[in-house]
This record gives structure tokens, sequence and C-alpha cells, in this order.
């Protein structure tokens, strides 16, 4: 999805039943952390390889969160129906006390098959085969252990979305 001003926006949705870790995912996916985070690998990239490279543009994010794995489901429905699919979806494993965000990410991944889906857990208990039998395809799905950097979590999404429209995952 593009902007007015022709600029790519990417669309996330995380959900996770702690509130200060939304706020972590709210601070990294905001434009001004990402912007300062960007504008210095831009000026490695420059420094280190060709100066006449043209640098990438910097993404801009359309954040939502919440709390529950179902209303997760509900906002990727929702999102579906409007014609403006989340780009990559972010879940915790563990959300009580509803539905876990395994089963949140099956029910995403049938309304959209094309979605990125990024499971985050603090814990070890869902192994990543279980992941892939239950919301395949297996290029589409990623898993990451907290704890974790959020400012290089933005960045990994931004890249994973362009790779994602190139072809390449």
């Amino acid at each position: 999805m593009t902007t007015q001003d022709n600029e790519e926006l990417i669309r996330v949705l995380v959900a996770d039943d702690d509130q200060q870790v939304l706020a972590c995912y709210r601070e990294a996916f905001s434009e001004t952390e990402l912007t300062s985070h960007m504008r210095v690998l831009d000026a490695l990239t420059e420094e280190l390889f060709d100066p006449e490279t043209d640098v990438v543009n910097e993404p801009k994010f359309d954040f939502v969160s919440c709390n529950q794995g179902a209303d997760a489901v509900a906002l990727a429905s929702e999102a579906a129906n409007d014609g403006e699919p989340f780009d990559v979806v972010i879940l915790d494993v563990r959300m009580p006390p509803g539905i876990d965000g395994v089963e949140a990410g099956s029910a995403i991944r049938k309304l959209d098959s094309e979605v990125e889906i990024v499971f985050v857990t603090g814990y070890s208990d869902v192994p990543i085969e279980e992941l892939r039998k239950r919301v395949p395809p297996s290029p589409k799905l990623h898993y990451l252990n907290k704890p974790l950097s959020f400012s290089q979590l933005a960045l990994d999404v931004a890249s994973m979305v362009r790779s994602s429209a190139m072809g390449l995952a």
C-alpha cells in the first residue's frame, strides 16, 4: 500500500497481552524511531558501498494493536473485508485467557494466504514444526524468541514486505 505522497505504507497488526510489550512495539513502529535508525543505516550504506546507490525509501507503518487473539482475528477480517489487508501480523504465542496466537494465526491465514505472520514468544512450548503445520506456508511464517530488539524487528518487517513484493519470499 502507498500513501497519498506515493510513500510505502506497511500495514502491521500486533497482538500481545502485555501492555508494556505493546508500548515497545508502538514505539518501534512509530515514524520517529524507525526514521532515526533508517538514517543511520542509510549513512552506513553510503559510506561502505557505492555513494551513487539509491537508498530505499524509509517505510511508514500503519500500526494497529490489540491484546487478545480473537481481537486480532476480528481486526484482520475487517481489514480484509475493507480491501486493506495487513501486510504483517505479529502474534504473541500465549495470550490468556482467550485463543492463543497460534489459533489466531491459523484463522488469519485462512482469511489471507499472503500475509506474513510472525510469532513471538518468551517460551518454547510450541515447536516451529507444529507452527508450520498449523499455519502454512512456511515462507510466510516467522518465529522469534523474546527478548528481542523491537526496532530491529521493525526493520526486518520492512525488509520482509519488500522481499515478498519482489517475489523473493
